[in-house]
């Protein structure tokens, strides 16, 4: 259990370095309220990735060999692009932002989990 709160925190950290890094090169783009709104994205996000990411990795999986992995991306944009639509605070402004945030997201994520664990 502590395992998973501790999952949680490092998301909603990585969802505020994320914000902090495509602001500097996107201003106004990507936009979180404050570490509420992180949280509630990052646990939204982890939901949408442990339940329906999983199926639409499975349905798109000849498109993810034909494309080399592009679809990949896409799905994970697309999950980036539902939390924005939900949670209140939480504002994606096209999607570039949610390309680059969907890349920075996922890089600055693994980062903070390996350091962390």
């Amino acid at each position: 259990m502590l395992k998973l709160l501790i999952n949680w925190a490092l998301n909603a950290i990585a969802f505020l370095i994320t914000q902090r890094i495509i602001d500097h090169f996107l201003p106004g783009q990507f936009h979180l309220r404050d570490i509420v709104t992180a949280l509630i994205a990052a646990l939204l996000l982890g939901l949408i990735n442990s339940t329906v990411r999983p199926v639409l990795k499975l349905l798109t999986f000849p498109l993810t060999i034909l494309t080399l992995g592009l679809s990949s991306l896409a799905i994970n944009v697309f999950c980036l692009m539902f939390v924005s639509w939900y949670v209140p605070g939480f504002q994606i402004a096209g999607i570039v932002p949610a390309i680059a945030g969907s890349i920075v997201l996922s890089i600055v994520s693994t980062l903070l989990h390996w350091f962390f664990n």
